[in-house]
């Protein structure tokens, strides 16, 4: 056949060539099939079978992928446990079989369709991400319904790329945990989803959202798999595979490269420290960031812990999470954000209201105080967590001084209770708060009191503070970091903390930018959070440049009129001094 080049997402990175091994498709229809009345006992008696050899099934997996990856893969199939024995829907299931009379296939579907439309009407990426746990158990159930070929750990992937239309998370675990996977290529997906975390996580180049590649390729075609950039090419010819063959040598030559800057000294021209740091969502993430060359986690972001569970976390499955986080990134500090959800970003395991304004709503900390059950068993689970003393707490969305009061209490009274049930913690745990709110902003210089660090959040603060929504179309173009005032907000806040010798770090994508890096090393920042595939980048960029330099240029282009014209003249006054700043080989070059 003709060869095919297609456009996707890249979601890991990597350069591959292999044959195609397809994943087998459930697929639910939107046709009821019917069945007489005398045949429904029947059909409820299919879908308890199905059930019964789908918790047997996800037992079995479970602890095959335990034995052979480690709790971290396995514990989705503990979630998938907890749906399975939902009476919510089970006994659903059952009650369309017999009020409809339609077959259980049709029940299952419809099932799903409804589990779809509610994730769906989500806004966060992430969450909506999370219905793939539904679809898996139900998509188990279905397939059980009658006994044929299951999905197992033992199937060999090995020097093949799995084409498949979507990777359920128990798949996702399975099939990538054991090894020898060339690359990922799928017809759906996002950068959040469970696949995409999982392949980056264990190094897989992986590319998503290509919307029909399972019907365009047959198992043992050819693919070209570029993670980097997206694409995916079937059947490439000689001419085609020579130009990927050189694409495939410079890649290696700049992870090479990556990996070389990533053991260098963070420190600048003139012998100024700065410390980068990684933002991850999963434990398993740790070892990757680590060798890129994070000096810790500035932000680990706790949500995973409930988005990933059928029912509320308890304190000992938060504790695990964390205290395996302390432990892996020892003697380097681990900054554990607490859950930053609510508004748009819901919980499936609680009935939040939908807002009107859900940006400006109950979130963050706001969700956290009104649910302080919640919140304790969050903040009890740190503190167990932070006896080797490399623990520091972030607080999301903070507005007002009373909030620290009201969290301080809290953190109090946990404290009182660890030690009174004999448990150990770090009595001095750092707690610091995330500035992304401007009037937390703006009363940097009091808040610095209150707290022993702050960490900028410069996504939310600067879409706040400019009032533009980065993912509107109408509008992002006015979503400018570089704008003179928010120059100046970020000017503010750091020297507020440096004023009473707090630590001040920034985990937004600016950190994670070299032009925005160099202008915040100039505004007096020095730690630096972010993926972690970036660090060597601005690690590269922070070497090649002088604080007393920079620190000048930027005072000046504070007083500019505009962000183009900011960028502009930190262009023209550094670029030609520091060409290696801004210089260095793309993975795609």
């Amino acid at each position: 056949m003709d060869y095919l080049r297609l456009r996707g997402i890249g979601v890991s990175p990597g350069i591959v060539m292999g044959p195609v091994v397809l994943a087998d498709r459930t697929l639910f229809s939107s046709r009821k099939i019917y069945v007489p009345p005398y045949r429904v006992a029947d059909e409820i008696e299919r879908l308890n079978e199905a059930l019964r050899r789908t918790r047997d099934e996800i037992t079995i997996i479970k602890d095959q992928v335990r034995a052979m990856a480690g709790d971290e893969h396995a514990f989705i199939f503990e979630a998938h446990l907890l749906i399975l024995q939902d009476p919510a829907l089970t006994s659903g299931l059952e009650r369309l079989i017999r009020e409809e009379n339609i077959r259980t296939e049709s029940a299952l579907s419809e099932v799903h369709e409804y589990y779809r439309r509610v994730f769906d009407a989500i806004a966060d990426e992430y969450i909506r991400q999370r219905k793939a746990d539904v679809t898996d158990v139900l998509t188990r159930i279905y397939r059980n319904l009658d006994a044929g070929e299951k999905l197992s750990v033992s199937d060999d992937l090995r020097g093949k790329i799995l084409v498949a239309h979507d990777l359920l998370p128990s798949e996702a675990a399975i099939r990538l945990s054991q090894g020898g996977v060339l690359a990922v290529v799928l017809d759906m997906g996002g950068p959040t989803s469970h696949a995409a975390i999982l392949a980056r996580s264990l190094d897989i180049p992986t590319v998503v959202g290509l919307r029909d590649i399972t019907q365009q390729v047959t198992a043992g075609d050819e693919l070209i798999v570029d993670g980097t950039d997206g694409e995916v090419i079937v059947n490439p010819p000689q001419m085609i595979r020579r130009e990927f063959q050189s694409k495939k040598a410079k890649y290696e030559a700049y992870r090479k490269e990556l990996r070389r800057i990533a053991t260098w000294t963070p420190v600048t021209l003139d012998g100024v420290r700065f410390v980068p740091m990684a933002n991850i969502e999963l434990p398993e993430e740790v070892g990757h960031a680590l060798s890129y060359g994070a000096e810790g986690v500035g932000l680990f972001r706790s949500e995973f812990i409930y988005l990933q569970r059928a029912t509320l976390p308890t304190e000992e499955e938060h504790f695990a999470i964390y205290d395996r986080l302390a432990r892996d990134v020892f003697p380097r500090p681990v900054y554990i954000r607490t859950i930053d959800i609510g508004g748009e970003k819901t919980l499936p395991q609680l009935k939040i209201e939908a807002e009107p304004n859900p940006a400006l709503g109950l979130r963050a900390i706001r969700f956290s105080l009104q649910n302080r059950e919640l919140f304790r068993v969050q903040i009890r689970a740190i503190l167990r967590a932070s006896v080797r003393k490399n623990v520091r707490v972030i607080i999301p969305m903070i507005t007002e001084m009373e909030e620290i009061g009201e969290i301080r209490v809290l953190f109090r009274e946990a404290r009182e209770e660890l030690s009174a049930q004999g448990l150990g913690f770090d009595p001095s745990v750092p707690l610091g708060i995330m500035i992304e709110v401007p009037a937390a902003a703006a009363i940097a210089d009091l808040l610095a009191r209150e707290v022993d660090f702050f960490s900028i959040g410069t996504n939310d603060l600067l879409q706040y503070f400019l009032a533009v929504d980065r993912s509107n179309e109408y509008v992002s173009y006015l979503y400018k970091p570089l704008h003179p005032a928010a120059l100046r907000l970020l000017k503010h806040v750091i020297v507020s903390a440096d004023r009473l010798g707090k630590d001040v770090a920034l985990c937004g994508e600016m950190a994670a930018d070299p032009l925005a890096a160099v202008v915040l090393l100039g505004l007096g920042l020095r730690t630096f959070s972010m993926n972690p595939i970036f660090i060597p980048r601005i690690k590269k960029a922070l070497r090649a440049v002088e604080v007393r330099v920079v620190r000048r240029v930027v005072q000046k282009a504070m007083n500019l009129r505009s962000a183009q014209e900011v960028e502009e003249f930190i262009i023209e006054k550094l670029l030609f001094k520091y060409p290696d700043a801004f210089l260095m080989t793309s993975p795609s070059s």
